[in-house]
């Protein structure tokens, strides 16, 4: 073949570019390859049965969530055999992915579990342990050929485990989606729910026990423990919603609670739950453990109240009225105001719920008590500490000194100056004691 250049003079005809034609040999060996690629999808197919008795076995035993009844185990059988055999079928017809279409026992399954309350996590679990398994099916059936052509052999374990593993990353992503969509639908529907029975039961209306569970999937006869959840800044998404919902969850983990929490939103940045306690305490460390998680980077923009264990309806609604307080006092007072995790069994907390629906007026009496001692200054704070351990030791002077390094004369000038800026009124040991306890919780700004 001969071609000719621009002065038109022939050019050698090693100029020209080649053509390119498949070896015969290469064309025989890809049709083999196809052939036998064929034969293992095929053979997937007819093991489909015992491939999805085996993998459903394993996934229920190994991976949380995905065992919480009969007719979940069914979902996830159903899930698992649609897989499979969509595996097969793509083998076995050279199938692109890009033209399958999902599994719908996958796609149910996946939206079941989003309701169900299961972590995404045991999800994608569940396809690479599953991956994992019929990779290794495919694997044993190449075996079982005996082929003697170890290139052909290798180039077989490849292909299959390329449609295998594209596949589950395909079908992966498709179920992640759904999930993730059917999670924020389901919580939005049942948050919706969920207030209204929770706001009946707060109220005292009548509900039944039955009734409350059926429409709340929470049992009200149970130990539960009350919090609140908040962001403390106002920039919530879906996201920020998504993470106080987490984290209420990791409590509930934290407190071995064998249940999901019942949660529901009070507003866009506030949400209530409940969480079933195995006893009518908390462990010793619990509340410990929860405020590490509270301070952790997890935690990020929320805050968290909760109240004490109580058991049945009254404990419900009384732990929810603590955890209500223990808010209060989060957002009002001096001292907790920093804090991100705030208990109404801290004593402090307590003592100040009773006084935070009127703290102007607490406020008052603190300096009506102690006034000028109630002032900013380094010399103010030093003479209060003075005072407080005083009356804390039932006036004495000597013991006083001793706890703080002082010399006694200089606690007996210190108090004097206090009772003498008093004015010549009494002092009582019990209001000065509670003025300045007070006075350290509120803060001066308060």
């Amino acid at each position: 073949m001969t071609g000719r250049g621009s002065d038109g003079a022939t050019a050698p005809a090693a100029a020209a570019a080649p053509r390119r034609t498949a070896r015969p040999e290469s064309a025989a060996h890809d049709l083999q390859l196809r052939e036998l690629i064929a034969r293992i999808g095929y053979a997937l197919q007819e093991e489909t049965p015992q491939i999805v008795d085996e993998m459903t076995g394993l996934l229920s035993d190994r991976v949380a969530g995905l065992d919480q009844d009969a007719q979940l185990v069914q979902m996830l059988r159903a899930s698992v055999d649609g897989n499979v055999w969509t595996i097969g079928h793509i083998l076995t017809n050279d199938i692109a992915i890009e033209s399958v279409q999902p599994s719908t026992a996958a796609v149910e399954y996946a939206m079941r579990l989003a309701q169900r309350d299961v972590q995404l996590g045991s999800l994608t679990r569940a396809y690479y342990l599953g991956q994992s398994m019929v990779v290794r099916r495919g694997i044993d059936m190449v075996d079982a050929l005996g082929l003697d052509d170890q290139d052909l052999q290798m180039n077989l374990v490849r292909r299959i485990t390329d449609v295998i593993h594209n596949y589950i990353d395909w079908m992966l992503q498709y179920v992640t989606n759904v999930f993730v969509a059917e999670q924020a639908k389901w919580w939005t529907a049942r948050a919706v729910t969920n207030a209204a029975a929770v706001l009946k039961t707060l109220r005292g209306e009548p509900i039944s026990s039955a009734g409350f569970e059926a429409r709340t999937k929470y049992s009200l006869d149970q130990h539960h423990v009350a919090l609140i959840a908040w962001l403390e800044f106002d920039n919530s998404t879906t996201e920020d919603q998504r993470q106080v919902d987490q984290l209420l969850r990791r409590v509930a983990a934290i407190l071995q609670s064998t249940k999901p929490p019942l949660i529901t939103a009070a507003d866009r940045t506030t949400a209530w739950a409940w969480v079933a306690t195995p006893t009518p305490e908390l462990a010793d460390d619990a509340l410990a453990r929860v405020a590490r998680l509270a301070e952790s980077a997890e935690a990020n923009n929320v805050r968290v109240a909760i109240g004490v264990p109580g058991s049945g309806v009254a404990g419900f609604r009384r732990s929810h009225e603590q955890a209500a307080k223990a808010r209060l006092v989060a957002l009002g007072a001096q001292r907790f105001r920093e804090a991100q995790l705030v208990a109404f069994s801290d004593p402090d907390v307590g003592f100040l719920s009773l006084l935070m629906h009127d703290t102007k007026s607490a406020v008052t009496w603190t300096r009506e008590v102690l006034g000028d001692v109630a002032s900013e200054g380094e010399q103010q704070t030093a003479l209060r500490e003075t005072l407080a351990t005083f009356y804390a030791t039932g006036e004495n002077s000597s013991k006083t000194a001793e706890l703080l390094g002082l010399h006694r004369n200089t606690v007996r000038q210190r108090v004097a100056k206090f009772e003498s800026e008093r004015g010549g009124r009494r002092a009582d040991g019990m209001e000065i004691s509670l003025a300045l306890k007070l006075f350290d919780l509120l803060g001066e700004g308060s």
